[in-house]
């Protein structure tokens, strides 16, 4: 891993018209790695991909499952809906014609929303304690 120093020293020598390979000599990196960062224009990461659509299939019946994904937040580990349960389901109950990967993925997704919503939930709710030093109340026994 290169460090961010060197790589601007590289973009630097490389504006002021200095060989790649005495920047690379000097620098002690590879002449394809002075080469790269020297003809960079912007060291930002890349930008997010878009998204991918939601489904027009699967709109009507987003309701229902997050109704159930979110009552399974109250069950049991093992009393939860699967991708496939809720697939299923939606197949029988609510005569949805659409693909079980499509259900996968929306499964997917709103649990792990809804973990981050717990956990930023927690975060903000955390208390810490503290006790004064020393600080102890003695109960009487009758």
């Amino acid at each position: 891993m290169i460090s961010v120093d060197k790589i601007e020293d590289i973009r630097r020598r490389a504006r002021r018209g200095e060989p790649i390979a005495s920047i690379a000599r000097a620098l002690v990196v590879s002449e394809p790695t002075a080469r790269k960062y020297a003809r960079m224009e912007d060291l930002s990461p890349e930008s997010p991909r878009r998204r991918q659509p939601d489904s027009e299939v699967l709109a009507p019946y987003e309701a229902a499952i997050d109704s159930w994904l979110d009552d399974d937040c109250k069950n049991w580990r093992k009393q939860r809906h699967t991708a496939v349960r809720v697939y299923v389901r939606l197949r029988d109950e609510l005569s949805y014609g659409g693909s079980y990967s499509t259900v996968q993925r929306y499964v997917r997704r709103r649990r792990e929303e809804m973990a981050r919503e717990r956990d930023r939930r927690d975060a903000e709710g955390f208390l810490t304690l503290s006790w004064l030093p020393g600080c102890f109340r003695q109960y009487e026994t009758y």
